[in-house]
């Protein structure tokens, strides 16, 4: 490393050499100028023309040892470099292979443990996206209408926006679909508390903030939990946002806010999970609680 900084002050060294010979021979040049300026203005500019193409290659040998050896240094010092670097990437490479082999047994594990369990892997989703055509929102339904033009739409097809679940597709026309949402009287969704896995009954009631009922009097549910869908029935997934616990009340029913503001949406999602299209869970589920 010293010998590098030595070879590196010698270098400069020779270049400040070069430099200053190079300004002394301009000012002699340009003192010599003056006095034949004096004498003949041809006589100076033919000198002047002499002395430029004589010094011009002179300085030019002069600094070429000085300049291939800088080159030199600078050539061997980026090998020197990539060397260092090329070590540095063999030994990341290394540990690259040793996580790959580690990820492999991993998956291995996971295929055993898989056939062990008679694990079925979900299905792809698919979606397409639909234009809101028309609103109702008064107190006999809470319905959209929107447009699919050409895609193939079932009924009982899950309807999210951005945020969270606000519906199911109720009724499918040529291009037109009408979706009745969670606000919907008729609307009867299984959900959880995420926080406690307190299962109950997302439960429209033609107002903004659906009620969740048929709940365990001594759950432990708090204003703020957040509602998902629970899976059971088969209509919707399991762990898909609805909303949050706004209010409990005394009868042991409880106010759900919804995460997405339906009132101000322009385009749903109708998204494919590959489970049963119409399923009458919540129709069965009323049944059998008015019966108890």
């Amino acid at each position: 490393m010293k010998q590098r900084k030595v070879w590196l002050i010698r270098f400069g060294e020779l270049k400040v050499f070069f430099r200053r010979l190079f300004v002394v021979l301009l000012f002699l040049t340009a003192f010599l100028t003056i006095l034949l300026s004096r004498v003949d203005s041809l006589i100076v500019s033919a000198v002047d023309k002499v002395i430029i193409d004589v010094t011009g290659p002179v300085m030019q040998v002069l600094e070429f040892p000085a300049r291939t050896m800088h080159q030199a240094y600078t050539y061997f010092y980026d090998i020197s470099h990539i060397y260092a670097e090329n070590k540095q990437l063999r030994s990341e490479n290394k540990q690259m292979m040793i996580l790959q082999n580690k990820v492999r047994t991993l998956e291995v594990e996971n295929q055993l443990l898989a056939r062990l369990l008679n694990y079925v892997p979900p299905q792809e989703v698919s979606y397409m996206s639909a234009r809101i055509i028309a609103e109702s929102g008064d107190n006999f339904a809470h319905l959209l209408l929107v447009y699919i033009g050409d895609e193939a739409v079932r009924k009982g097809q899950v309807v999210l926006s951005n945020e969270s679940v606000i519906g199911r597709v109720d009724t499918v026309g040529e291009h037109f679909a009408k979706i009745i949402l969670i606000t919907d009287i008729n609307s009867r969704i299984p959900v959880l508390i995420e926080r406690t896995r307190a299962r109950g009954i997302l439960s429209g009631n033609n107002t903004a903030i659906p009620e969740m009922i048929f709940t365990r009097s001594n759950a432990d549910i708090q204003v703020g939990d957040v509602v998902v869908t629970s899976g059971v029935g088969g209509l919707f997934p399991s762990g898909l946002p609805i909303g949050f616990i706004s209010a409990v009340n005394e009868d042991g029913s409880m106010k759900v806010e919804p995460m997405a503001d339906i009132s101000r949406l322009e385009y749903v999602r109708i998204v494919d999970y590959g489970l049963a299209g119409e399923n009458e869970f919540s129709e069965d589920f009323t049944e059998s609680n008015d019966a108890k």
